[in-house]
């Protein structure tokens, strides 16, 4: 068996472990100033920034207000986001109702707004009628809701959904008898 070697009595080995110290304290402070930079280019709205309906109540704006130490208002921004597109959402009508037709009916009143429509189908009896949206659809089950007199309840679809096949429909309309028009 050969010996191994040791580190040398020079103090190289003290420089050798500073150095690489002083490297990874460098990485470490990098990786912090691009870590506060890429958070400051992704943050959302700051703490003066709040979500408003538009006047259409259809879609939602920014307004941004800053007070001054006073109190005092020193500005207002607003934005209002673009009105829903009805073509580009999928809304199948369910009948809860028991009426005859009712669903087929209430279809054809939502494709006469401008939605698409999925095949009409039956539901288990409801006392009232309701919009279910799928994930990021609710201004838009808010929106076919305040179409119909009386507006239906809006409600995030729930799990397991009242349907057995949701067509790959944005929105399912169950509707009651409240909606039968006679």
């Amino acid at each position: 068996m050969s010996p191994g070697r040791h580190a040398a009595n020079d103090g190289s080995f003290g420089r050798s472990a500073s150095g690489a110290m002083l490297r990874g304290i460098v990485l470490i402070l990098v990786a912090v100033a691009l870590g506060i930079l890429l958070l400051q280019a992704t943050d959302g709205p700051g703490p003066f920034e709040t979500t408003t309906p538009d006047e259409s109540g259809l879609a939602g704006g920014v307004s941004t207000t800053a007070s001054t130490e006073t109190g005092q208002e020193a500005s207002t921004t607003s934005t209002t986001l673009a009105p829903i597109d009805p073509s580009t959402i999928t809304v199948l009508v369910a009948n809860g109702g028991g009426v005859a037709g009712l669903a087929g009916a209430i279809s054809e009143q939502v494709a006469a707004q401008g939605y698409q429509t999925a095949e009409p189908t039956n539901t288990k009896r409801v006392d009232a009628s309701v919009v279910y949206y799928t994930p990021g659809f609710e201004a838009a089950a808010e929106a076919l809701a305040a179409s119909f007199d009386p507006a239906p309840e809006v409600a995030p679809l729930p799990d397991p959904p009242p349907v057995d096949d949701l067509e790959a429909a944005n929105l399912v309309l169950v509707a009651a008898a409240d909606l039968a028009r006679e």
